[in-house]
């Protein structure tokens, strides 16, 4: 099932939200110096962790970028950072993350790349940046499942982006061929959906 969402409904406006995009665009640029016959689209990035989940809620902040870059050949992109004020007159940094890879995960949805939203990218840029459905952002979390994982559930989950039932379906379809303890895995997915029925009583 394709579960792409319209940007209508993320937060890039924000603060940081643009600060995200405009790291984007430095990347972009970054690639457009060193491969100089780089073809549109043939670099793209997944943007995961605290950065995707305050694009779909607003929530908390986060001071880096978790991104998964595939590409079309190595590049070296360095230290990419944007600066940027927050709501609250506060300078902040956001760093771009290029070491992340969300395989840590126990849970990953096998069609997380063609359910994910385009944020980035036009006819012309040698990147495409895309940030991962708020639902396949909730599954990466499951595996480990600390606190602030729970809270980050229960704020998409709250912001409307899907149902206590959705995200057992989803997290269970991401089971098959999970990396870690099954078993494990299913308390966590049980323990969570139980919370979020709790809250839809």
């Amino acid at each position: 099932m394709n579960r792409t969402m319209s940007r209508k409904s993320l937060y890039t406006d924000t603060p940081m939200g643009r600060a995200i995009i405009q790291a984007m665009l430095e990347v972009n640029s970054e690639i457009s110096e060193q491969v100089a016959d780089a073809e549109p689209g043939t670099f793209r990035a997944y943007i995961f962790g605290g950065a995707a989940l305050h694009i779909h809620t607003n929530a908390r902040g986060s001071a880096d970028i978790d991104v998964e870059f595939q590409a079309a050949r190595a590049i070296e992109l360095g230290d990419i950072s944007v600066i940027y004020v927050d709501n609250d007159g506060i300078e902040k940094a956001l760093i771009v993350d290029d070491t992340f890879t969300p395989t840590i995960s126990g849970l990953l949805p096998e069609c997380y790349q063609d359910d994910a939203i385009q944020l980035f990218g036009s006819d012309s840029d040698p990147l495409v940046a895309y940030v991962v459905t708020a639902l396949d952002l909730a599954v990466t979390k499951m595996d480990r499942l600390a606190v602030d994982d729970q809270a980050d559930i229960v704020s998409l989950h709250q912001a409307g982006k899907f149902t206590a039932n959705e995200l057992r379906e989803h997290a269970e379809e991401a089971l098959i061929g999970a990396v870690g303890n099954e078993r494990r895995l299913k308390g966590n997915i049980k323990f969570m959906v139980n919370q979020l029925l709790e809250l839809e009583s």
